[in-house]
């Protein structure tokens, strides 16, 4: 380690925490962006899914509205299920931060099925708009760009798997 950071002194009075907690305040900090990054994904994931309604109710192929069509129907509807699930998962890893309880392992499941989810529904809204879903044109272009860097912020779904696993398998009351 650098001797300039490990001779350095911090008075009492700027401490953060008490000394040898740091570690411990920069996993909490986590938690809380890792709900951050949730509310981003459903976020991102709800827009998706609106533009990609509206894009089906207006184009039409074959002499309908391609929202008739079962496979862009399924699509819409696998889109709408994760995205409440994602909501549902934030939604309560925020509540428990609210109610000053433990929620590492609640924002780290929040976090990884949101992030993880919000790359699969701009999938979708991709293939519902087509060709036109790559063009600047469409938000979903710009969509889908952004969604890819939520499975990495604050830390990546394979972290988050690890968070998530140490949780449960340290619970003794499971089985």
């Amino acid at each position: 380690m650098d001797s300039d950071i490990a001779d350095c002194r911090v008075p009492a009075e700027n401490l953060l925490g008490r000394e040898g907690d740091g570690f411990m305040i920069a996993m909490t900090s986590l938690d809380g962006g890792r709900i951050g990054i949730a509310s981003q994904s459903v976020g991102i994931a709800q827009a998706c899914l609106d533009a990609a309604i509206g894009y089906a109710r207006e184009r039409v192929q074959f002499g309908r509205p391609i929202s008739q069509f079962q496979g862009i129907r399924w699509m819409i509807a696998d889109m709408a299920t994760e995205l409440e699930a994602a909501r549902q998962l934030t939604m309560s890893a925020a509540a428990m931060k609210d109610q000053g309880t433990r929620y590492t392992r609640q924002a780290s499941m929040a976090k990884l099925f949101a992030s993880e989810m919000v790359n699969r529904v701009t999938a979708k809204a991709i293939q519902i708009h087509g060709g036109y879903g790559f063009t600047k044109d469409y938000a979903v272009e710009r969509y889908y760009r952004d969604a890819r860097v939520f499975t990495i912020y604050e830390g990546t779904s394979e972290i988050q798997r690890v968070v998530i696993s140490n949780h449960i398998l340290k619970d003794k009351r499971r089985p």
